[in-house]
């Protein structure tokens, strides 16, 4: 069964795996489709979810569905001190969307909230598409090498993206 992996941002910037959530389609596919279904975008798995992924952020969606469907989306990161804004959206959306593995991802975020050598948190949505955070691999010590947020630039950040439209108060 596939999975759903939660990465930590270390303190040097590294991204390395934290843990697993089984059932992947509970995760973002059941994200993008319970929005699909509540705005009648008339997206599916097989053409894509082109009106669902796109209307990210864009005053459409009510700001806890904005959080959740951008922590879906490839190379994000919430940083630490943003975890409790994280945690809200999710409990918001698990509240009108039932059947999700968001709230085992919570126990995992709550967790990370007591690391003290991470500063973030980063997703691969699904276990079935490869690792995306890794430069690649070294050959020498037979292992990937890890993408550091330092370093790198294919990396975005959630609450940055959209804290300019969001009150926290609303989330």
């Amino acid at each position: 069964m596939s999975s759903t992996n939660i990465h930590v941002v270390k303190t040097n910037g590294d991204v390395e795996f934290y843990a697993e959530v089984k059932n992947s389609f509970a995760g973002a596919m059941h994200i993008w489709n319970n929005l699909n279904t509540k705005y009648d975008f008339r997206d599916d798995f097989f053409s894509g979810f082109k009106k669902t992924w796109g209307n990210f952020n864009k005053d459409v969606y009510e700001d806890f569905e904005d959080v959740a469907l951008g922590s879906t989306f490839d190379k994000v990161i919430v940083k630490k001190e943003e975890i409790p804004l994280l945690i809200t959206a999710y409990e918001k959306y698990i509240n009108e969307f039932d059947g999700s593995n968001l709230r085992l991802q919570i126990e995992i975020f709550k967790q990370i909230e007591q690391e003290t050598n991470v500063i973030g948190i980063a997703w691969c949505q699904t276990s079935v598409s490869g690792d995306l955070w890794d430069f690649g691999y070294d050959e020498e010590k037979d292992e990937p090498i890890p993408y550091n947020i330092n370093k790198g630039d294919s990396h975005w950040f959630l609450f940055d993206d959209i804290n300019g439209k969001m009150e926290q108060a609303r989330l």
